[in-house]
């Protein structure tokens, strides 16, 4: 269940990205059809190491309290 959070801070991560590298793309002129590829790997890249952010801080944090 602690997971669950996790996952939707990278869901929220994955489509703010989503949506501000689609409106910067229209500002400079590309269509979201030309960048539309570039913009989810890049969205779909932050969400992940979003995640693994907090996993590993989380992990750390744990580890240092049981010393």
């Amino acid at each position: 269940m602690k997971y669950f959070g996790y996952f939707v801070i990278g869901f929220l991560v994955f489509w703010t990205v989503e949506i501000l590298s689609v409106n910067i793309g229209s500002a400079i002129g590309l269509g979201p059809g030309e960048i539309g590829l570039v913009v989810s790997a890049i969205s779909l890249l932050c969400a992940i190491i979003v995640i693994c952010t907090i996993i590993i801080v989380k992990a750390i944090k744990n580890n240092n309290h049981a010393k």
